[in-house]
This record gives structure tokens, C-alpha cells and sequence, in this order.
């Protein structure tokens, strides 16, 4: 898990690392480009301000020989000379005269030059008159300007280039992020998938051992932490499997055994109460009479019991079909006829849905059992409520009675085997605590749950479990 977790985390930071890379790339390539020519922008600037300044003095040196005559002056012309065909040279050496000015204006400079110093020395050999010379090295100013001016225009045309530059990097950053953010979130949301998905198989597998289902082994592949507990969680299914099935086996063979036994008191009551034996007293024949019926609750009760062990037995998979609830509810109401009329109870029915999805037999057996718990707990002379509906994809049966209800310690025991509410103890009812756990079970096998709920006064059993949302149609 720590390893999946690290790899997970890797992976989703590598889009952002990807974005950081590339922002980092062409800023630093814009920084480069943007260094350089300022480098380049100021080395003209310094070139052209030196040939500017050596033009100048070169000029003002031609000038003062002319008048003074010195020769000292003739030396520092000749100087003056030099240094701006060096300032030249130094033009095209740094390549400027490609990048920041036309070659044309460098070479016409630079020959200008070359001219106009010629002629000045022919001038001063034959003893002619030297204004007409300074006056061609004067010109050459014009030239110096239309240099600078063409280098300035050649760092402009630079500078806007490095705009366009900038505005094409921040497109790059800016589809980079909405790229590559999108892909992190995809990311994400996959590595979480991967890695909660032992975690949900191992809720899947708790959730079905909870429902008491151990005929689906636990199996998680990885990563090894949850694969461990996985095999732990398997043990322990076959462990609960392994309890049941003693449990099971241990009841059904109680109850069988009970049964042989029970069976000669029952007829032996039987012949007693008809006299069979010899005639009783009023006294005797009303024991006997007590005998025989408490025999036969016993045995009804012993054939819940088997009937529990057998809704246990096998986790058969349930056979689901549509069916009509009206006949259903005949028929359970028809079987408790007995009990409801000693009791003075009658039954209101609801059927907000003609029919319901499941296993009927279940759902019969459920609703017998419902009603019966109702019937021992509802107050004489009162009625016990059915109500049968759908809502969406959950088909829904409740029954309520009007007693005493069932406290909020109690209503999850009451569904355990064997487990009888203070209610029915502090009032005799007899029973065995399995009815409301065969509901249970019925209900389990549908994949729903149950549940009691205050309906003031009394409790409303609820059952509720999946069913399709379009009915078949009923068979002709």
C-alpha cells in the first residue's frame, strides 16, 4: 500500500512537474534572448557614441592644423584616424554591422573615411588648400547618424520580435496548465480508484459476511497488506461458515430428537382426554386436556425451530419472481383466523401495489410471522395494520400492531435467534425468540434489511428490500 501510494503520488505530480519544466524552459530562453540584446543595444549604443566622438575629433584635429599649423596636431589626426577605423572594425568584428546596421552603411562609412583622410595627406603633399578636406570628414556625420539610426531601428524591431516571443511563451504556459491540470485531476482520480479498490472489495466482503453469505471466498490480489488481510478475512469466513453449519446441524437434530419423544406424550394425552383409558373426573379430563394442546404448541413450535435451521441451511440462491400480494395476505390472515378471533383482533390491509418481487414462499412464511408476533402483542379488541407497497426500485411490506411497543435497547436483538423482547417475558407470551429472526433471514435472502419502528402506540415491522421497477405482466 505504501508503495502504490508513493507510485500514485509520483505519477499525479509528474503533469505539474512537466508544467513547472516547461515554464522554467522558456522563461529561462526568454531571459537569454532578452539579455542578449540588451548586451548587443548597449555595445551600439557605447560603438556608436565612441565613432560619434572620434568623428569629432577628427574633424576638430583637421581644423586646428589648418589654422595653427602644428604638427602636433597633424599627429593626433592621424590618431583620431586609427581608433575610428578601429571603432569600425570592432563594429564588424561583433557582428553589429549584420545585426544592428546595414553592411552598406559600415563599408560607405569606412571607405568615406579612408577618402576623406587620403585627401587630406594629398592635399597637405601638393600644398593645396585643406578646408575642402576637413569639410569631407565633417560629412561624414551624416553617415554616422544614418548608422545609429539603423541600429537603433534594427534593436526596435528586435525588442518587438522579443515581445512576440513573450506573448507566444505565456500561450505555451497557459495551454501547458490547462492541459496538463485536467490530466493531474485524471490522474488523480484514477490512482484513487486503484487504491481504494482493495478497500472497497474488503467492505464488499464484510458487508456480505454481515449478511451471513459464506459461499463467495474473500479474495484481494493486492497490494500485499490488503491481500494479507484478505486471507484473514477468508479464515474467518469459512469459520462463520463452519459455525453455522454446527449450529444448524445441532438444531435439527434437538428438534428431531424432541419430536419421538413429544410425539407419545401427545398421544398419550390424546387417549387420556378421549377417555380411552378409562373415564376421568372433570378435573383430570381438563389436565389432560391442557396436555394435549400444550403438546401440540410444543410441536409447532420445535417445527419453527427446524423450519429456522433450514432457512439457514445452504444459502440456496433465491428463485425472484413478480406475484399477486392480495392472495398472499388471504392466506396468512386465513391460517391466523383462529388466534385473531379469540383475541376479538381484526386486520386492515393497504395495498398500495398489487404485486411484489421475490420469493414468495419467503415473503409468505416473513408475513406469517410478522402477523403472529403482532397477534401475541397487540391489545385485545384491537385491529393489526398491513401495508404493502413500492416506491422506485424497493418493494416494501410492514405490519404494525398496537402494543406496548418494542424500546430502542432491543429493537437489533429481537432478530437474533433465541432472543425474546422484555415485553413478551413481562407478559407470558410464549414463544421460542426465532419468528423475528426467520424474517430476518427472509428478508437477507432478498438483499434487504428490516427494521421496527415507534407507530405510536404499538411497533410497525418493516420490511424492505430491491425489485425492479417495471412489473412483468401478471400470466394469464
Amino acid at each position: 500500500m505504501t508503495g502504490l501510494v508513493a507510485a500514485a503520488g509520483i505519477v499525479v505530480a509528474a503533469p505539474l512537474v512537466a508544467a513547472v519544466l516547461i515554464a522554467g524552459v522558456v522563461l529561462e530562453r526568454l531571459t537569454l534572448d532578452a539579455e542578449r540584446l540588451v548586451d548587443k543595444g548597449v555595445s551600439l549604443a557605447n560603438l556608436a557614441a565612441r565613432l560619434q566622438d572620434d568623428l569629432n575629433g577628427l574633424e576638430r584635429s583637421a581644423r586646428q592644423f589648418i589654422i595653427l599649423d602644428d604638427a602636433g596636431l597633424l599627429d593626433v589626426f592621424f590618431a583620431r584616424v586609427t581608433q575610428m577605423q578601429e571603432t569600425l572594425q570592432e563594429i564588424e568584428k561583433g557582428g553589429f554591422d549584420q545585426t544592428f546596421a546595414e553592411p552598406v552603411l559600415v563599408l560607405g562609412l569606412r571607405q568615406g573615411l579612408t577618402d576623406a583622410a587620403d585627401g587630406f595627406v594629398r592635399g597637405l603633399a601638393n600644398g593645396e588648400p585643406l578646408g575642402a578636406a576637413a569639410d569631407r570628414i565633417g560629412a561624414l556625420k551624416t553617415d554616422v547618424e544614418a548608422l545609429t539610426r539603423a541600429g537603433r531601428a534594427a534593436v526596435d524591431a528586435d525588442m518587438a520580435r522579443l515581445n512576440e516571443t513573450s506573448t507566444d511563451a505565456r500561450h505555451v504556459m497557459w495551454i501547458s496548465s490547462v492541459a496538463l491540470i485536467p490530466l493531474t485531476a485524471a490522474l488523480a482520480f484514477g490512482f484513487s480508484v486503484i487504491v481504494t479498490r482493495p478497500l472497497r472489495k474488503m467492505a464488499g466482503a464484510i458487508a456480505t459476511l454481515g449478511h451471513a453469505q459464506y459461499d463467495k471466498p474473500v479474495s484481494i490480489a493486492y497490494p500485499v497488506e490488503m491481500e494479507r488481510l484478505g486471507e484473514q478475512l477468508d479464515w474467518l469466513r469459512r469459520r462463520l461458515a463452519q459455525f453455522e453449519e454446527d449450529k444448524d446441524r445441532f438444531l435439527r437434530l434437538v428438534s428431531h430428537e424432541l419430536k419421538t419423544p413429544l410425539s407419545s406424550l401427545h398421544e398419550g394425552a390424546a387417549l387420556l382426554a378421549e377417555g380411552a383409558l378409562g373415564s376421568l373426573t372433570p378435573q383430570q379430563t381438563e389436565v389432560a386436556q391442557i396436555l394435549v394442546e400444550s403438546s401440540l404448541e410444543l410441536s409447532d413450535q420445535i417445527d419453527k425451530l427446524l423450519t429456522f435451521a433450514e432457512w439457514r441451511e445452504g444459502h440456496r440462491k433465491v428463485n425472484q419472481s413478480w406475484f399477486d400480494i392480495e392472495p398472499l395476505v388471504a392466506e396468512v390472515l386465513e391460517a391466523q383466523k383462529l388466534p385473531m378471533s379469540n383475541r376479538d383482533l381484526t386486520a386492515t390491509v393497504n395495498l398500495a401495489a398489487p404485486r411484489l418481487f421475490g420469493q414468495r414462499y419467503r415473503v409468505r412464511v416473513a408475513l406469517e410471522n410478522l402477523v403472529s408476533n403482532a397477534i401475541k402483542h397487540a391489545p385485545a379488541g384491537s385491529a393489526i395494520e398491513i401495508r404493502v407497497g413500492q416506491t422506485g426500485n424497493r418493494c416494501e411490506l410492514s405490519v404494525r400492531d398496537s402494543g406496548r411497543g418494542v424500546s430502542r435497547q432491543e429493537r437489533e436483538r429481537i432478530f437474533e435467534p433465541f432472543v425474546r423482547g422484555t415485553e413478551a417475558e413481562e407478559s407470558n407470551v410464549r414463544g421460542t425468540g426465532v419468528g423475528l429472526s426467520i424474517v430476518k433471514e427472509a428478508v437477507l435472502a432478498h438483499g434487504g434489511k428490516v427494521a421496527v419502528e415507534d407507530a405510536h402506540p404499538g411497533a410497525r415491522f418493516k420490511l424492505v428490500w430491491p425489485c425492479p421497477q417495471t412489473q412483468a405482466a401478471p400470466h394469464a
